[in-house]
């Protein structure tokens, strides 16, 4: 059965259900604020270009969906080209839908309440995808496929909770998503090289109102369909 009441204070194992996410306070290069970020989605100049997703914004509606052995994240996001305080008022700005499952690896963080994943040896990921608003111009202009991995395997892919303390990732008194990701846009054959930094990095809140349900099946269903797809 599902659980849609809010966990705990700290120590509480994380309960499974329908999160809502938002911006994370300490994105190292906010403002704005972000719950994604990924460097050189698009190669649009000849620097380096940053590209972050506002979770909170208007026109975003970012969720988690944990299940015990998976994390869904789904959802649209504003977003676009930031360029120190604010986005470039240029065709990258615009809606994004977001979809990512992690089906492998999913696990308790050994000793602690938090989830992490971890994938097993072998050439095991989990994938997502990113599809930009239709301002985005050719070659870049359809379905971008993201990865997971930390590009050294120094860190854990995926991590969600409050930390080994309980007291919040980065100062943050709650829970929160981080973890590392590789970006494929379809003017690219390969996710290599890594460039830094493409990451989640969002809080997140317990959906515990019964308009959560309508949204729990669609978590579940796109999820059973991407599991499928990933066997």
């Amino acid at each position: 059965m599902l659980s849609l009441h809010a966990p705990e204070a700290s120590g509480a194992i994380i309960a499974q259900g329908l999160y809502r996410l938002h911006n994370h306070p300490d994105g190292a290069i906010r403002p704005p604020l972000y719950g994604l970020r990924l460097d050189e989605l698009y190669n649009v100049t000849t620097g380096h270009d940053n590209f972050t997703f506002n979770f909170d914004h208007a026109s975003s509606a970012m969720y988690l969906y944990y299940a015990g052995t998976w994390i869904h994240i789904f959802g649209q996001s504003y977003g676009g080209r930031d360029v120190g305080g604010a986005y470039a008022a240029d065709n990258y700005l615009g809606v994004y839908q977001i979809d990512f499952l992690y089906n492998i690896g999913v696990q308790l963080v050994p000793g602690d309440d938090d989830v992490m994943v971890e994938l097993p040896p072998g050439p095991n990921y989990n994938f997502g995808t990113l599809i930009p608003p239709a301002s985005v111009p050719a070659p870049f202009q359809g379905t971008t496929t993201l990865r997971d991995g930390h590009y050294t395997g120094a860190q854990k892919d995926f991590r969600f909770g409050d930390t080994d303390n309980d007291l919040g990732h980065r100062g943050f008194p709650g829970l929160s998503g981080w973890g590392w990701l590789f970006h494929k846009n379809p003017a690219q054959t390969s996710f290599y090289p890594y460039v830094a930094d493409s990451d989640w990095l969002f809080t997140a809140e317990l959906v515990p109102t019964p308009s959560a349900v309508a949204l729990v099946g669609a978590a579940i269903g796109l999820a059973t369909v991407r599991r499928r797809r990933s066997l």
